[in-house]
């Protein structure tokens, strides 16, 4: 890339377009559209801060899946397509409904809004979908 080129690549901009909300007295920094921009921010406490001004109540069964999903975030620091994701609940739980279609039911905006209440960066490619 030549150097008159490189104004396509805007790190600053990026740093605006974040912005951060208040979770039990520290600042968490999310993206324009609500993701985590560091993945140890994560807490309890975030999701429940995500989910509030969603207006979503979480049950046992978001955070069932929520879990999950942290967890092999943590794992892999990729998140998994849902096909992983069904097969691997389906195995963990004894209880193979984590379809599309069901995570859908649970969280209005599908896959990729459990996996921003699971701390998760913003997906890329077929993750979360």
């Amino acid at each position: 890339m030549r150097l008159e080129h490189q104004d396509a690549v805007r790190p600053l901009d990026a740093v605006k377009a974040s912005k951060t909300i208040e979770v039990e007295g520290r600042m968490v920094a999310i993206d324009d559209e609500g993701y985590l921009l560091d993945f140890g921010d994560w807490s309890p406490a975030v999701t429940e801060a995500l989910a509030e001004a969603d207006g979503v109540k979480l049950t046992d069964e978001h955070w069932l899946l929520i879990d999950f999903l942290h967890r092999f975030y943590a794992e892999y620091e990729i998140a998994p397509e849902i096909p992983i994701l069904a097969r691997n609940l389906c195995k963990d739980q004894n209880d193979c409904r984590w379809t599309k279609r069901y995570i859908e039911n649970l969280f209005p905006g599908g896959a990729k809004m459990a996996c921003r209440y699971a701390g998760l960066t913003k997906p890329v490619g077929r993750s979360c979908i």
